[in-house]
């Protein structure tokens, strides 16, 4: 996988939220909130190749992400994307 600074966007409209989860300094995924209900995540391996899923599952990938980033800090983590509404 290949760092990259800012993947393009990968949902399915503008996201009201966006996550790069890192691992090893390498983005691993995007995570994008388009609406309350929907969600889309993007491997860096497949970026045109997005899922849709229901936006509390996306939060909670994100949530157990971070969490892990809290007991490997030096392995992973978690970006939130300023995103323009």
């Amino acid at each position: 996988m290949c760092n990259t600074p800012s993947m393009r966007e990968v949902g399915i409209g503008l996201p009201l939220e966006r996550f790069e989860l890192v691992t090893h300094g390498d983005v691993y995924c995007v995570v994008e909130i388009v609406d309350r209900d929907v969600a889309s995540i993007a491997l860096t391996a497949l970026p045109g190749s997005p899922l849709e899923l229901n936006a509390d599952k996306a939060r909670e990938f994100v949530a157990a992400w971070q969490q892990h980033a809290e007991m490997e800090p030096q392995a992973y983590a978690v970006r939130e994307v300023q995103t323009a509404l």
